[in-house]
């Protein structure tokens, strides 16, 4: 075993394991086997090799950064051009350093150490046709020529394509980490809105941040006794209930039964699990305004318990007049939660005071009434998914869709009209996608 000098490359194919359930496994060997093919062609064509599979993806090995950062680019642009079904996006992580490597046979050789490891966690931090890496390639040299369609088109300099990212923590290693996102596809500005990385951590580090975050629904709350019962699937699938009390509830906002939230989970009296941190989904929230792009995206910090905080990412459209500025207290809803998009903060108002909004006293929806709500998550797989309309939750399935090809996603405004739903809830039918561009208006 010797030590050489190396730039590793993680490809993942973005939420894998959900495309393979919902192809079975012969279509899903297809599948990966023209991704292996098509992602080998480019790693050879900048003098790299494939060192590792994955059941999501694979790791290759170069010998300069730049051809690694290259190669990189030029699969992504090749799969935004691709011909697979269902359309594949993929997440990469590449890192650079010094790594063990060790001869497997005549043919082949396995790498381990730091650099790897690095390479392996930013490529599972990724979003879909995100890039990131450990460092950027600094300073410009003439014998490094990294370029993408889109950076040619608008004549970006060579600094221009790495933006540097939030820190966060490597499993495994004490350090924590500053990642850079290569820029491969719009302008700077325009691509930070769609959050290359899937968890972004504000400073200083908290350390509450490495826990697990989940997903559930409020399946039972005892309003005069301040605690209830929540719903979820654990990390290995398995349906699961845990207790919560109402002073874990971010901001105390009003909580109740089928409402949906995100939490985690921590030891409680007697070592019992027990839900923390509960956000509600679809709730009013004041916040301050820590970050603004040029395009109006941003970011919001909510200060919670322990002196820790929640960010969410504030849409160009909801700022598209950047009339909200750095430090501005806004009043906002709830979005999303999904891992796809992450915490969103939807119709935001300027916060003149203290506190937080309190919407639980409303009438409810008349049934057959039209009403609008936003799309809290969507599973687009399974074909539903809950929107938030006023207090209720609103269940929303791909079989009401007046375009069934217009699938709503987290954070869009739809109109519906009110039918009775399950225990008391809501339905929507009639379902009509509001296009994003409406809303500017």
């Amino acid at each position: 075993m010797n030590t050489v000098g190396k730039t590793f490359l993680r490809i993942r194919i973005f939420h894998a394991e959900a495309i393979k359930k919902r192809l079975g496994s012969m279509e899903w060997a297809g599948i990966f086997t023209q991704f292996h093919a098509m992602v080998s062609e480019h790693v050879q064509q900048f003098g790299g090799m494939i060192v590792k599979l994955y059941p999501d993806g694979l790791l290759a090995a170069f010998n300069a950064v730049d051809r690694g950062v290259s190669a990189a680019v030029s699969i992504q642009e090749a799969f935004q051009e691709q011909t697979f079904t269902p359309t594949l996006s993929l997440s990469m992580g590449i890192a650079s350093g010094q790594a063990m490597a060790l001869p497997i046979s005549e043919n082949h050789t396995d790498y381990f150490g730091a650099c790897v490891e690095i390479a392996e966690e930013l490529g599972q931090k990724a979003r879909g046709h995100a890039i990131l890496m450990n460092h950027p390639v600094f300073p410009p040299s003439d014998n490094i020529d990294i370029r993408s369609k889109a950076g040619e088109r608008s004549n970006r300099p060579l600094r221009d394509y790495f933006v540097e990212q939030p820190i966060f923590r490597i499993s495994g290693h004490n350090k924590p980490l500053t990642c850079y996102s290569v820029f491969w596809q719009n302008e700077p500005a325009h691509y930070l809105a769609q959050s290359p990385i899937e968890e972004y951590r504000p400073h200083p580090l908290a350390e509450s941040h490495s826990e697990r975050t989940y997903f559930g629904r409020v399946s039972a709350f005892k309003k005069e006794r301040g605690f209830g019962f929540i719903q979820y699937y654990s990390e290995d699938d398995v349906y699961k209930e845990v207790y919560f009390h109402m002073t874990y509830v971010i901001a105390q906002v009003p909580i109740a039964e089928h409402d949906h939230v995100q939490f985690v989970v921590r030891p409680g009296k007697e070592e019992r699990p027990q839900a923390c941190s509960i956000l509600v989904m679809g709730s009013r929230l004041r916040g301050v305004v820590e970050s603004v792009q040029p395009d109006g995206a941003g970011f919001i910090v909510v200060s919670i318990h322990d002196s820790d905080s929640l960010r969410f990412f504030m849409l160009p459209r909801e700022n598209f007049d950047n009339r909200f500025r750095v430090d501005d207290p806004v009043y906002f809803t709830v979005g999303s939660g999904s891992d796809l998009e992450g915490l969103v903060a939807l119709d935001l108002e300027s916060a003149t005071g203290p506190g937080v909004v309190d919407d639980s006293e409303v009438s409810e929806l008349p049934i057959g009434s039209i009403q609008q709500a936003v799309v809290n998550v969507y599973f687009s797989e399974k074909g539903y998914g809950f929107a938030k309309c006023r207090r209720s939750n609103i269940y929303v399935h791909v079989s009401e869709l007046a375009d069934p090809k217009q699938e709503p996603a987290p954070g869009d405004l739809i109109e519906f009209r009110v039918s009775p739903g399950r225990d008391s809830t809501y339905r929507a039918n009639d379902i009509r996608v509001i296009p994003k561009k409406n809303l500017l208006v």
